[in-house]
């Protein structure tokens, strides 16, 4: 054994200089790059043109560093964007604020917004003392200039519009807070609940009082028109229910927790779809929270009669398949090709044959807004 050690691990005199010029020359591949370095002089830069424009930078990221933003009275659940921006946090954070409250998040004491991730923590401690949740109290805004030009008439709580609160000289928070309220399904039964809106000063309630005329003839029971500025949809939707496959994009407003956006990607869904053919489908839309649509699965009704828009196998290109919703662009070309391979589809239970479309639930999911026609 140390005899065959000896003979495998000798290495003969050439073989010997072989590797020591090896070894040589990749020292000297790795050394060259830092040995040239000290050779080579680089050509100086002159910024002397860009000195004053350097320093009118810095001058202006100091300031602004200095001057994180307007500081006042608010609450996270209500004020816009614009005004996160005013209070110092960067458009990012204002964004995400915005798509938290958007997607049903609320913020329900002042430490709950920690849970913004991207929220610095230098911010979240400058701006803490100046939050002020509905549950807290009803603290008033005392930031807001003072409107001009103010009007009183008999108003309405339940009817009035944004511009209507305005002439009566509301601040904007309190007039975003109203319609929030209404937003969500609330409703003001009597003159003392309009007191329910935390933001609503005790001097403007006060001013405002004997001009508050409320409609006896319309109640929770009694439905009146659906406008942005208010309105209890929870009880027009019910005493009007939504047909899925005839509502337009305004109808499906008129439902709680569908705003205009929502609306427009319901009514896309549908028209990419073919057709509603029960109401869980509208529980598909990607985007829309499970508490939004149980909310609204009451309020839905589906006519039967109402057949759904079929796309003919034999005549389909990739790109139509793909559009419908059910089908990916895999799937689409895969069919293509079988056609392409095989002839026309004597049936839409040709799908089957196709080795790839072994998910029996998706095929009886998809079969409705298919068709052949056999030429």
């Amino acid at each position: 054994m140390k005899r065959f050690l000896i003979h495998y691990l000798h290495f003969s005199r050439k073989e010997r200089i072989g590797a020591l010029l090896l070894s040589i020359i990749c020292a000297a591949v790795f050394v060259f790059p830092d040995v040239a370095r000290r050779f080579y002089n680089r050509p100086s830069s002159d910024f002397s043109g860009f000195e004053s424009d350097i320093r009118a930078f810095r001058q202006v990221a100091a300031t602004a560093a200095t001057q994180p933003g307007e500081l006042w009275y608010f609450d996270p659940n209500t004020v816009s964007a614009e005004d996160f921006v005013r209070l110092g946090l960067s458009e990012k954070v204002a964004g995400t604020i915005c798509n938290y409250r958007s997607k049903g998040g609320w913020f329900r004491a002042p430490e709950d917004l920690q849970k913004i991730w991207s929220l610095p923590p230098e911010d979240y401690n400058r701006l803490l003392p100046y939050i002020r949740i509905a549950s807290e109290g009803k603290e008033s805004f005392d930031n807001e200039p003072v409107a001009t030009n103010v009007e009183l008439f008999s108003f309405d709580p339940n009817m009035a519009t944004e511009q209507d609160f305005r002439r009566l000289g509301l601040p904007s928070r309190t007039i975003k807070s109203i319609l929030n309220y209404r937003e969500k399904g609330g409703y003001f039964r009597n003159k003392a609940d309009f007191q329910k809106i935390y933001t609503l000063g005790a001097d403007d309630y006060r001013r405002l009082e004997p001009y508050i005329a409320m409609d006896a003839t319309v109640s929770l029971e009694s439905p009146r028109p659906v406008v942005y500025s208010g309105g209890n949809r929870q009880a027009f939707a019910a005493a009007n229910p939504v047909d899925i496959n005839q509502a337009d994009e305004e109808t499906w407003q008129r439902l709680p927790g569908i705003g205009e956006k929502r609306a427009q990607q319901i009514v896309k869904f549908r028209t990419s779809l073919g057709g509603f053919l029960s109401v869980e489908q509208v529980g598909e839309l990607y985007g829309l929270p499970d508490s939004v649509f149980q909310r609204i699965r009451p309020l839905l009704m589906f006519d039967r009669a109402v057949p759904p828009q079929r796309i003919d196998l034999n005549a389909a290109t990739v790109e139509t398949l793909d559009a419908h919703p059910y089908i990916s662009v895999k799937q689409a070309k895969l069919i293509v090709s079988y056609r392409d391979q095989h002839g026309a589809f004597a049936a839409v239970d040709d799908l089957a044959r196709i080795a790839a479309f072994s998910d029996r639930k998706w095929l009886e999911k998809i079969k409705p807004y298919l068709k052949v026609r056999v030429d």
